[in-house]
């Protein structure tokens, strides 16, 4: 029996961004990534204005590239996060195979081909 390698990487960051009513009010965001082995499901990219232009279309190209067919499905749609992670992009949808919806963990910055290996679980 081969034991599983798992890692988490958590990082935690303030972004400050105005409310309706025009304050600057801070807000703590969380980024985990977590790898365990191949990644079985959906990831959706979102290939809005923001995140097309902080490298959501390379983001798309490598997860196109690198996704296991038949066990993970790469979607992409125009706002993940209806603007709220907007400046956070580009950000990736990860639907597990087994998640219950309606609303599943949302990646922030994924920008380079190791950030897509972390998501997939590929070393």
């Amino acid at each position: 029996m081969s034991a599983k390698m798992c890692w988490t990487t958590v990082s935690f960051f303030l972004l400050f961004m105005r409310n309706a009513q025009g304050f600057i009010a801070p807000r703590l965001y969380e980024k985990s990534i977590v790898s365990c082995n191949a990644f079985e499901g959906t990831v959706v990219v979102c290939t809005g204005p923001t995140c097309s232009r902080t490298g959501g279309k390379k983001a798309l190209s490598y997860f196109e590239e690198l996704a296991q067919s038949g066990s993970v499905t790469v979607e992409t749609v125009s706002c993940v996060s209806e603007c709220a992670e907007c400046a956070m992009g580009p950000n990736v949808e990860v639907r597990a195979k087994d998640a219950k919806g309606p609303f599943y963990p949302i990646k922030n910055k994924i920008k380079s081909e190791d950030d897509v290996k972390n998501i997939l679980g590929i070393e």
